[in-house]
Order: structure tokens, then C-alpha cells, then sequence
């Protein structure tokens, strides 16, 4: 029987392991959605931002934090509906998902719980 909760709200690694950098049309001041104190300007990449802390290692986005709201031991995005496009485009048990999730010493994901919350979205 698959968790009720979201095995990616239990996990946050890929917070934890991957540089976030995105157009800088994204942050707020430009009319996108990411609010600029939690990005800063990347001028040798040309109109790029990136979100803080995620720059070097060790890599931690300044938008994880803890979700006590969702249950004991929950972490997620702050700023969930505002996060940048990568953070968007970054698939749930994909390859990557699974190598960062190995990488911290966590469990693959159960083919039930993958196929439980792909049929879900």
C-alpha cells in the first residue's frame, strides 16, 4: 500500500545535491515568479540567477525547509508554487531522483509508490 504521503516530501535531496540556476525573467523584479531575496544575479552567465545556497557545496536550497503542516519529518519547497522552471521540470523517480537519493543513503523508491503517485498527477 503506497505512503499517503508523497514520497518527495519526505526526501528534499534534490535540494541538497543540484545547482538551481534559471533565466533571470523568473525572479519577481522581472515579472516572473521567484522572489529575489532567495536569488542572486549570475553576471559571467548572462541573464542567469541561481538560488541561494545552492551555488556550492554543500548544496542546500534556501527554499527547503521543514513541513510540519503535511506531517512529522516533511520537508519540501517554500516556495512551491513559485519555484523556478528547473525545480518544475525535475521528474519524480527519474534517474536523477534515484542517483540522489542513493547518494544520501536513502532507499530506492518502491515501484508501487512510483506508479501510485505518476497515476495520481
Amino acid at each position: 500500500m503506497p505512503s499517503s504521503i508523497h514520497p518527495c516530501l519526505t526526501c528534499g535531496v534534490c535540494c541538497q545535491n543540484y545547482r538551481v540556476e534559471f533565466s533571470i525573467y523568473e525572479l519577481q523584479s522581472m515579472g516572473g515568479t521567484v522572489p529575489d531575496e532567495l536569488a542572486h544575479e549570475v553576471p559571467e552567465r548572462g541573464n542567469r540567477a541561481r538560488m541561494n545556497g545552492t551555488a556550492t557545496h554543500p548544496v542546500r536550497c534556501v527554499a527547503l525547509r521543514e513541513l510540519p503542516e503535511v506531517g512529522e519529518g516533511c520537508v519540501g519547497c517554500g516556495i512551491y508554487e513559485q519555484r523556478s522552471r528547473p525545480c518544475r521540470d525535475f521528474p519524480f523517480a527519474s534517474y536523477g531522483c534515484h542517483d540522489t537519493r542513493a547518494k544520501f543513503g536513502l532507499p530506492e523508491l518502491e515501484e508501487e509508490d512510483v506508479t501510485h503517485w505518476r497515476e495520481a498527477a
